[in-house]
């Protein structure tokens, strides 16, 4: 039986989303044109949709001087999604974010108070997004973040999608690159154990030990692999970890029909690629 909640999808922070988007297409990836968020926000985006119903959200933080910050002092305390990414990208392009699919992100945000998961004021917001005929339409989401003390540079987050008749579309769903569905995320850890205990406290995905860490099972077919520095390396050995101030993403694994060579962090903004056939 499948246990935890399925990745709806991650966050890659760049700092030229243009430059961004040319990198991922040179690597076989469709994406949906250049939208962007709410000005609180102060974020652009492009996405590589995949047919498994996750996503690629490649991110630049575009109006740095619109976004509101983040106010610890509200009750709930407000989670800034653009104040977290412009402090990610201050230090390295690279995944800022994992996110998790809702159905309910009001619901979600109780239940993370009963499991004493640090959690945030619900956020809402609508944006613009161009169809594959050209046709605009406005597409809605509703936000829960999450965080954990020892991961202070992480941010989790549920996403509701609440317009999702005008979001998902094949002709955005088919890639050169043949990717069907992002099947794991990976955290390189100090502390595998404790780390991947926090995320498994989020929706009670079972936790497994690999080698090097610890899986994590985000329903059917998904995982989050919480590993050692070294192993991380094994993966890739271009990445540049620094973990002095926690843990850090950096890569994912894709299915996409076919086991091939690793894409690198260098040729993919800061996160490794593995492709394997599932």
């Amino acid at each position: 039986m499948a246990t935890g909640r399925s990745i709806d999808h991650i966050v890659v922070a760049v700092r030229d989303l243009d430059a961004a988007a040319k990198v991922y297409e040179e690597l076989g990836f469709t994406l949906t044109p250049r939208a962007m968020h709410e000005d609180r926000m102060g974020t652009s985006n492009r996405l590589a949709q995949f047919a498994g119903k996750n996503f690629i959200e490649i991110l630049e933080v575009d109006r740095p001087d619109t976004l509101v910050p983040h106010d610890p002092s509200k009750t709930p305390p407000f989670f800034s999604f653009g104040g977290h990414n412009k402090e990610r990208i201050a230090e390295r392009e690279g995944m800022s974010m994992l996110v998790f699919a809702s159905g309910d992100a009001r619901a979600d945000a109780a239940r993370f108070q009963a499991a004493s998961v640090p959690t945030y004021e619900v956020f809402d917001f609508d944006r613009q997004a161009r169809l594959p005929g050209g046709e605009q339409v406005t597409v809605s989401f509703s936000l829960t973040f999450a965080t954990s003390p020892d991961m202070p540079d992480l941010a989790f987050f549920v996403c509701q999608n609440r317009a999702q008749e005008y979001f998902w579309k094949p002709e955005f769903q088919k890639h050169k690159n043949a990717a069907r569905v992002i099947t794991a995320v990976y955290i390189a850890s100090s502390n595998p154990e404790r780390d991947s205990a926090f995320v498994s406290k989020m929706f009670g995905g079972a936790v497994s030990a690999i080698t090097g860490g610890f899986s994590v099972a985000c329903g059917a077919g998904q995982e989050v692999r919480v590993v050692t520095p070294e192993s991380a390396l094994e993966h890739d050995p271009s990445l540049q970890i620094d973990l002095s101030s926690g843990p850090a993403f950096v890569g994912i694994a894709l299915a996409s029909g076919e086991t091939r060579e690793t894409t690198p962090a260098t040729a993919a903004c800061g996160l490794f690629i593995e492709w394997i056939a599932v």
